[in-house]
């Protein structure tokens, strides 16, 4: 096992860095700073989730404050439950202190060893930080019932993108918010940041996570979802196209959804049984625009301006559904139904589609039009701009 004075070299040379605040979720998390309950963070990696750490560390007292990163490569060796004792060691126990943890999904056992101090400490703050769906899976959410909060962290949306560049909204919609990405200089170099956070996240994420006999079957699926946002399938429609097992394509679904790369989009029916017979496939869409871009053979606005939607709505809404009869609505959500297009003249199957759906489900009378310029109202439909909706 690691030494006191090893990990202590190791937590003191790692600097807390100054970066653009992440006002929204700082707003959101500072409050929770002086409450008892465990602070989880998660996220896809490359989102910001370390920086939000780092500007939270900057609103405590700088002594009795530990931030400790498991992918720091130093600590390879060490990562089992007994490297979270040794941090313990690090602290003044007449003091409050707080630990954040980042990666933490890392250390096996991880969920009890908190709970054990959560619930025997009361001047021990926890914030723990991961890049996996599964940080709070069912286990996790058992253990620390009722001794967490969880905050899930996306990249930047248009508001703040807009506080980190001067770009278009051209711009968003092509590279998407991871913050490095945006803030670099050339389409070069946006490219190679999102390729290699791709290939960071499938090698430390699924390969290294998970024993895989045919990983080229699984980065296939990976570029299939990436290239093709909004696509409607199933897992044995999948499984039949790689000529894999449907438990197989399954199985590779779930483990990319782990890593946040992509989120699945279910059909909307009040009727449960309706909602998951097998000609209601769910939608994925991807997190983040720019990594469908690098997959992308050609670009297409529309694909472009339903995924930012998607992301935007996925971010601000509990939950969030789409319906498909004759027609399609893209997006339900909150009792409202949603149509996307990236034309300047709106054709009027759109709008066909609104009536289509609500002879099904009268209930629902918001009907939305996101596009590219029009605003206003026309029956029952309103118009809003691309820009002016991801701006809310």
């Amino acid at each position: 096992m690691i030494s006191l004075d090893e990990l202590q070299k190791i937590v003191s040379s790692t600097k807390i860095v100054d970066s653009i605040p992440r006002t929204k979720y700082l707003k959101q998390i500072v409050p929770w700073l002086n409450k008892k309950e465990i602070l989880i963070l998660k996220g896809i990696r490359r989102c910001g989730k370390t920086h939000i750490m780092h500007q939270l560390i900057k609103e405590l007292p700088e002594n009795n404050v530990f931030y400790i990163n498991f992918d720091d490569f130093r600590l390879d060796a060490y990562l089992e439950v007994g490297l979270l004792e040794k941090i313990m060691e690090l602290r003044d126990p007449t003091r409050p202190v707080y630990f954040f943890l980042d990666e933490i999904q890392r250390i096996k056992g991880f969920e009890k060893w908190l709970r054990t101090y959560y619930d025997r400490e009361e001047d021990i703050k926890f914030i723990i930080g991961g890049s996996n769906i599964s940080l709070l899976s069912p286990h996790l959410s058992t253990v620390l019932t009722g001794r967490n909060i969880t905050f899930e962290i996306y990249p930047l949306d248009f508001v703040e993108f807009q506080t980190f560049s001067n770009e278009p909204l051209e711009s968003y919609l092509r590279f998407g918010g991871f913050p490095e990405v945006v803030l670099a200089d050339d389409e070069t170099t946006k490219r190679r940041r999102l390729e290699q956070y791709v290939d960071d996240i499938v090698t430390k994420d699924i390969l290294e996570k998970h024993e895989l006999s045919n990983p080229t079957q699984l980065k296939a699926l990976l570029k299939f979802f990436l290239n093709n946002p909004g696509v409607k399938i199933s897992a044995n429609k999948l499984g039949k196209q790689l000529d894999i097992h449907k438990d197989t394509a399954q199985k590779y679904i779930d483990y990319i959804k782990d890593t946040f790369l992509i989120f699945e989009v279910p059909y909307f029916s009040y009727s449960a049984k309706t909602k998951y017979v097998g000609a209601h496939a769910p939608k994925y869409y991807c997190i983040d625009n720019g990594i469908h871009t690098i997959t992308s053979t050609k670009e297409n606005k529309g694909i472009l301006l339903e995924n930012a939607t998607a992301i935007k709505l996925r971010e601000t809404s509990k939950e969030l559904f789409y319906w498909q009869d004759l027609v399609e609505i893209v997006f339900v959500v909150d009792e409202t139904a949603i149509q996307v297009t990236a034309t300047k003249h709106i054709p009027q199957r759109e709008l066909n589609a609104f009536k289509e759906f609500t002879k099904v489900h009268k209930r629902i009378k918001n009907h939305l039009l996101i596009n590219e310029e029009i605003e206003g109202m026309e029956d029952s439909v309103q118009f809003i701009a691309a820009k002016n909706f991801l701006n809310q």
